[in-house]
């Protein structure tokens, strides 16, 4: 999974080596709890590894097929003597994967716990990422956004019913089963994943900028309702291949989602019709008590198939502004299962993009997947009570003190 370190992630101990058997024990004393002792040799009796796919900064991931079944897996193989300080967020992801299983998410078969490496049996998948999709088509329709915009609702919406918010939902973390032509949407990546407490509300802050919920920002606390100004975020961009907010600065861009302004621009929106535009209103409602919520997503006229929606094919204009944007075809456009497969358990860094039509013509690259969360912001945010939308100081410049904070970390 593509993940960055939460907020809450400890630090090794003072004089503690990383590659230490003691220091193996305290490490992942929390992972033991939740997987059994095996010997490297019990994974490969039941899986043949092959090439590998990619590499992170801990972890690398191979193909493997089942020695009986001969079914295809993706296998993450996590180095536990590089993961100081990242023990908390992969027990968090062990954990969820572990105790979920749905058609539109990626998922784990089963979870190998030796001395020195965690083995991740994961679903091997080769259709490749929703908006490079998009740009490779040549044919993308509205009941093609709606059909992809309820797989993706249907994923949270049984994430949430076991407890989990996503936290960080992005077109990356979103991708296709195979390369047939309606295949469903994938949800990947729970290295921020949360299991959440009745009534206590998150405050670390942590996400991507350009689909990270005002509630996060403002700093009062937040729950599931984060994940749906995601969804939201990421539907308007299909219908139009550029952001609803937009800005160079990080800060600038923080006010803007905080104010939850935003149009359709009449030269890319004149085709999509009301009902699609109804529900990004109602999905980036600031006030998430306002916004909709997942059954109320899967209700809506564009979604549950009440309405005929327009055969408009929305490919041409979407494509030409995903590809100024960078958010279409931050590859190859000539891609293999294994290269989409790695990506599914986040073995390769994101690429950066830039800006949307609607806002610059030109801009640096910006808006990589990051985790802007530190105890020092995370602090900041559960003791802020603030009463109107303000920039989150912290957090911007936690983003401005760390150097790799724009790196993706695998």
């Amino acid at each position: 999974m593509n993940s960055a370190v939460d907020g809450n992630t400890k630090a090794p101990e003072a004089g503690a080596t990383a590659g230490g058997p003691s220091m193996m024990k305290k490490m992942f004393r929390g992972v033991k709890k939740i997987t059994a002792r095996h010997a490297k040799s019990d994974v490969e009796r039941s899986y043949k590894l092959g090439a590998e796919l990619g590499t992170g900064n801990f972890a690398v991931v191979r193909l493997a097929e089942h020695r009986q079944t001969r079914q295809k897996y993706a296998c993450k193989i996590i180095n536990k003597a590089l993961c100081a300080g990242k023990e908390d967020m992969i027990e968090t992801e062990v954990s969820v994967l572990k105790r979920i299983r749905h058609k539109y998410i990626v998922g784990m078969d089963e979870c190998f716990d030796t001395p020195d490496k965690l083995y991740l049996i994961l679903d091997y998948v080769s259709g490749g990422e929703l908006f490079d999709r998009i740009v490779d088509e040549g044919n993308f329709t509205e009941a093609d956004g709606s059909r992809i915009t309820k797989q993706m609702t249907e994923a949270i919406q049984y994430l949430h019913s076991q407890g989990i918010v996503h936290r960080d939902l992005k077109p990356e973390n979103l991708l296709f089963r195979d390369r047939s032509p309606k295949s469903d949407i994938l949800v990947t990546d729970f290295g921020l994943a949360k299991l959440l407490n009745d009534n206590v509300a998150l405050k670390t802050a942590c996400g991507t900028p350009n689909y990270v919920a005002p509630e996060i920002l403002m700093q009062r606390g937040y729950g599931k309702m984060c994940d749906l100004w995601s969804i939201g975020v990421i539907s308007f961009i299909m219908l139009c291949g550029y952001p609803p907010f937009y800005d160079e600065s990080d800060a600038v861009l923080f006010e803007i989602i905080m104010k939850g302004r935003f149009e359709f621009d009449e030269r890319y929106w004149r085709d999509i019709s009301d009902d699609a535009k109804d529900l990004i209103r109602n999905m980036l409602k600031v006030d998430p008590i306002k916004r909709y919520d997942t059954y109320q997503v899967l209700e809506h006229p564009w979604i549950s198939g009440k309405v005929k929606l327009p055969t408009v094919n929305l490919s041409k204009s979407v494509s030409m502004n995903l590809k100024k944007t960078g958010l279409g075809h931050s590859r190859p456009a000539i891609e293999t299962e294994e290269s989409s497969a790695s990506r599914a358990v986040g073995a390769r860094p994101h690429a950066e993009y830039t800006s949307s039509p609607a806002y610059t013509s030109s801009a640096p690259g910006v808006r990589s997947h990051i985790d802007y969360a530190s105890p020092a912001a995370a602090s900041a945010v559960s003791s802020s009570r603030h009463t109107a939308p303000s920039t989150p100081r912290a957090v911007v410049d936690h983003l401005r003190s760390v150097p790799d904070a724009r790196k993706t970390i695998v």
